[in-house]
């Protein structure tokens, strides 16, 4: 009776072995610049419109947008809608009296708070290892808050044009050429979506969140007007001033005027508004602003840790 032949030992040990061997787990892969991108961008918009805050000030955004545009009965009578450059400036949200428009103050918190509060609670951590790379992550972080400020810059003016429109036809008032005025806000939007690049990029050079803010709030109010008049005293070149930043960007978001004011009412206008360039020249300047001041944020941005 023949013996049934059977593996060595060292054969059976091998083939046990291999049956219950944990299969060798893939490599992870490194996601690509655009998916990295998506991914952090997703992760920003989650964490702004997750907070209530945002919807906080998104209402009283609303708010004042409606007054914004009740305040056209005061620029009207009876004979005489408003004209294009009153609609533009009331929807704008008056930027040569402020010297900025009032809701890029209201939106310094969109472009700050997620670069200042990740920095100074530790939490950037967690958005560096969401997005693969520092740069990556402030990209999204200026890439969502601009979009942010746009949307909400484009729905206070159509909120603003169309409580002006119910409260003049309310009051038996003409209405305005609303179309004659919708250029001046289109460059009034794009100016407000750099305005959180200009802040973050701000917030992450002097990481400061307090310092941010009263950066952003002298700078245009004063201090670019002190710079400019420095300027022409040192360099004895007038009109240096008026390619400053934020004058470029009053001139840009100004129109053509409606008629021809006199002498007194020009000058003064003209002081308010401290530039002579263009609309299109004052964007092209303020748009290089942003992008040379994003790109020394990101430079600051990638060099620092999260304390």
């Amino acid at each position: 009776m023949s013996t049934p032949m059977t593996d060595p030992p060292e054969t059976q040990t091998q083939t046990e072995m291999a049956a219950h061997a944990v299969p060798a787990r893939p490599r992870p892969q490194t996601p690509s610049a655009a998916t990295a991108l998506r991914r952090a961008a997703a992760y920003e918009w989650h964490h702004l419109y997750g907070l209530r805050s945002t919807w906080i000030l998104l209402s009283v955004v609303a708010l004042l947008a409606i007054g914004n545009g009740v305040s056209l009965l005061l620029v009207a009578d009876a004979n005489a809608a408003p004209t294009p450059a009153a609609v533009a400036d009331a929807l704008q949200w008056s930027p040569a009296a402020t010297q900025v428009p009032m809701l890029a103050l209201l939106l310094i918190a969109l472009g700050t708070g997620s670069v200042s509060t990740d920095l100074a609670r530790g939490a950037a951590r967690t958005t560096w290892l969401t997005a693969a790379s520092r740069g990556t992550a402030f990209a999204a972080k200026l890439g969502v808050a601009a979009a942010s400020a746009a949307a909400v810059a484009a729905a206070s003016a159509l909120l603003a044009g169309a409580a002006g429109a119910v409260a003049l036809a309310a009051s038996g008032l003409p209405q305005p050429a609303w179309g004659q005025a919708l250029p001046a806000l289109l460059r009034f939007v794009l100016v407000l979506a750099c305005w959180p690049a200009v802040a973050g990029s701000v917030a992450a050079i002097v990481r400061n969140r307090a310092g941010t803010v009263l950066v952003l709030v002298v700078w245009p109010l004063i201090a670019e007007r002190l710079t400019g008049l420095l300027l022409g005293r040192l360099l004895g070149v007038d009109g240096l001033g008026g390619w400053l930043p934020f004058a470029a960007a009053r001139a840009a978001m100004s129109g053509a005027p409606d008629h021809a004011p006199d002498a007194g009412d020009a000058a003064f206008a003209q002081a308010m508004l401290g530039s002579d360039l263009g609309p299109g020249t004052g964007l092209l300047v303020y748009v290089l602003f942003t992008l040379v001041l994003a790109a020394a944020g990101a430079w600051a941005y990638r060099r620092r840790d999260a304390l």
